[in-house]
């Protein structure tokens, strides 16, 4: 193989994952292909649909593979930006993909007649809680939605602490928390307002009672609350906070963590993280299945593990696991058991924003709990709205009659 720089273009990497994208996943790779090298590119996940998008137009795309947020990725396959990897996935894929995940990769098959994207970190938030504050009080980590609503005003009357947390602050971290708690109570939420759409909303109306004052600043990363006592409760976050607070010094025996309760209908667990794809048009295709298959390779998906604290969708990489890691990722394992994952359509954006309005309507600005099911209502209506006039008649009527659904592993 002659010479060649692959650009390897990533979503908004934090600075410890650039930094070791860069000084280890990267020149171990070089190491095993010295005529590879890799050009790393980091944007925002709406940067890089713009940038794909004009390569392909231009094109210019090259030697390029992308990692890009699984919330996204629909935008690019729907806009007919990807390869077809089914040629490939031999290639790629380990056989050792965890159950949820090769479930992803079938159901694209499927689905769109062909493999466009493949897993390759997977993410589900955990519920963390003040494990101090549970044990002084007698009580286990609620196991369903009754026992969160019954310990939480019996926390809040013992300690005068609202207990909860939600991350409330806006935008994906908050649409991504609607979304799996209207599952749990059965619903579809794209559609808002359908009857499990409406259960949980008004559970969160009741819930809302007992949140934490800070809790419309709430969002993904943001934990420092749980420590300080601010809190004890549904400090719903990615995984790899953990490695993150005892990096900081953190005490983490203090602080527990486990799947969360289970909805009134199921315990279903939303999938994130991020798929590997390469853009429509790509040159030197050796080397992008090379690296492609190297990133999914038991040992470069171990490091994200013990390394970046990340769930990795190569199973192999659970193995021999440090101490401290090997409880953490038992209980991302069994939340894996029943996971999903959100359907990657191009108009998620907008369902999201819509999704926004409906949390601040109901939940922030408290508005009359007879109101609820009329206000998603008006926000099913939007979203078919929308539909109508950015694209046409058969989505909008495919949205009404539920034809988008969460995916199940």
């Amino acid at each position: 193989m002659s010479a060649v720089t692959v650009n390897l273009y990533d979503d908004t990497l934090a600075p410890s994952e650039i930094s070791f994208f860069k000084t280890t996943l990267i020149p171990e790779f070089e190491q095993e292909y010295p005529n590879i090298t890799v050009n790393l590119v980091v944007e925002s996940a709406s940067n890089m649909v713009q940038t794909i998008e004009a390569l392909i137009q231009g094109n210019d795309v090259g030697p390029s593979l992308i990692i890009l947020d699984n919330l996204v990725i629909g935008e690019l396959l729907f806009g007919n930006y990807l390869t077809n990897l089914t040629p490939y996935s031999t290639s790629i894929l380990p056989s050792t993909l965890i159950t949820s995940m090769q479930s992803l990769v079938n159901y694209e098959q499927k689905a769109f007649g062909g493999i466009y994207f493949v897993p390759f970190r997977g993410n589900i938030p955990l519920v963390w809680y003040n494990k101090t504050v549970f044990n002084e009080l007698g009580i286990s980590p609620p196991s369903n939605w009754a026992q969160l609503l019954q310990d939480s005003q019996m926390i809040y009357q013992k300690t005068g602490v609202k207990p909860v947390m939600f991350q409330g602050h806006g935008g994906a971290s908050t649409y991504t928390e609607l979304y799996q708690w209207m599952v749990q109570a059965g619903g579809n939420p794209f559609l808002f307002n359908d009857t499990g759409d409406v259960l949980a909303m008004q559970y969160l109306y009741n819930l809302s009672d007992y949140f934490a004052p800070n809790y419309i600043h709430g969002y993904w990363g943001n934990y420092k609350g749980l420590i300080r006592g601010k809190y004890y409760i549904l400090d719903y976050q990615w995984p790899y906070i953990y490695s993150t607070m005892a990096s900081e010094g953190v005490n983490v025996s203090r602080i527990g963590f486990y799947p969360g309760p289970a909805g009134p209908k199921n315990s279903g667990h939303l999938v994130g993280g991020d798929v590997l794809a390469i853009p429509r048009g790509a040159t030197d295709m050796p080397a992008l299945l090379h690296l492609a298959n190297f990133l999914l390779s038991t040992e470069a998906q171990h490091q994200l593990i013990t390394v970046l604290g990340e769930p990795a969708v190569n199973a192999n990489a659970y193995a021999n696991l440090p101490a401290n890691l090997s409880a953490l990722y038992t209980a991302e394992e069994d939340a894996f058991q029943t996971a999903f994952f959100r359907e990657p359509v191009p108009w998620i954006t907008e369902w999201g924003t819509i999704a926004d309005q409906v949390f601040t309507q109901i939940i922030v600005n408290h508005a009359q709990y007879s109101q609820i099911p009329a206000i998603l209502s008006q926000a099913n209506q939007q979203m078919y709205n929308y539909l109508l006039s950015n694209y046409n008649s058969t989505v909008a009527q495919q949205y009404e009659e539920g034809y988008y659904t969460p995916l199940y592993g």
